[in-house]
């Protein structure tokens, strides 16, 4: 993506309107934005939309998940939202200007620094820099507005109590044994990977779409994570079992994958989230991980 005066002005925006409405919100528009965005590539042949609109400086979770996570972190730190974690609160309510104005700048962060990284070839094509910027913006949220420090504080000692959750320390509680997250990582991901094959062979141009597909569908499930109803996260699944389904060529890879992965993000929240006082998402990061493990596997095997 070429920065121009225009794009970093709309990256702001979309940190902003981020912040107002909440992370997990704009997360969710961002899936309903990637199938829309799938129908017009597939009707059209015009990916501008799926770019900008959905993975672009509207709904891009460089930009608006990470901007909404800044927004609340600051607010939590000056005392104006009751904690630094929460991801389904619009902080439109704090009426505080600069709350906003963090989730701005944290979007122009977003986007600067993905950008940055798709300079290098090896990072464009063999990771995803989405998802690293995510980790990386989380982490200066972390260090800069939390106080836990970056893997959190606890009374317990040691790595595996550390590990350990509890009713307070948890991150998803439907999902954090190893038979549940790699049931869900193996099923889920067999279907990311197995339509993610499928629509490229129908049409090879297909293959961004075709790679989103579930993820998008994953991120908008996520509207009823904040009601009653226990809901799965799999967007870390579907993402890079689509992505090794299509690098190898194979559905029953891209589930194994899926199963891989489903296990790294319940690793990832257990070393970063349930000690800490702001976001860091384990799902960005079990992407981050995962994704060039993946592709760079598939490139030396295929």
């Amino acid at each position: 993506m070429n920065l121009t005066l225009e794009s970093i002005a709309a990256a702001a925006a979309g940190g902003l309107f981020a912040a107002a409405v909440g992370a997990l919100a704009a997360f969710v528009l961002c899936g309903l934005m990637i199938l829309v965005g799938i129908a017009a590539v597939i009707g059209a042949g015009n990916p501008w939309f799926l770019e900008h609109v959905a993975l672009g400086e509207w709904f891009g979770p460089h930009i608006a998940f990470a901007g909404a996570i800044a927004a609340v972190a600051y607010a939590a730190r000056r005392g104006k939202a009751g904690s630094g974690r929460d991801i389904v609160s619009g902080m439109v309510g704090t009426a505080d200007p600069v709350t906003l104005a963090v989730g701005a700048g944290f979007g122009v962060f977003g986007l600067v620094a993905q950008s940055a990284l798709n300079q290098s070839d090896w990072m464009l094509t063999y990771t995803n820099t989405t998802a690293i910027t995510v980790v990386v913006s989380a982490v200066v949220v972390r260090l800069v507005f939390g106080r836990t420090g970056l893997f959190g504080t606890t009374d317990v000692t040691g790595l595996r109590a550390r590990l350990r959750t509890t009713e307070q320390a948890v991150w998803l509680k439907w999902q954090e044994t190893p038979m549940m997250s790699g049931l869900l990582g193996l099923g889920v991901g067999f279907l990311a990977s197995w339509s993610a094959v499928a629509l490229v062979k129908t049409d090879p141009a297909l293959g961004v779409a075709a790679g989103v597909l579930a993820f998008g569908v994953s991120a908008l499930s996520l509207v009823f994570l904040a009601t009653p109803v226990a809901v799965p996260v799999t967007h870390h699944i579907t993402a890079v079992a689509a992505a090794a389904g299509l690098a190898f060529s194979s559905v029953w890879i891209g589930a194994l994958a899926g199963l891989v992965t489903a296990l790294v993000g319940e690793l990832a929240s257990r070393l970063f989230l349930i000690h800490g006082d702001t976001h860091i998402d384990p799902p960005a990061v079990a992407i981050a991980v995962m994704t060039p493990i993946a592709l760079t596997t598939a490139a030396v095997l295929t």
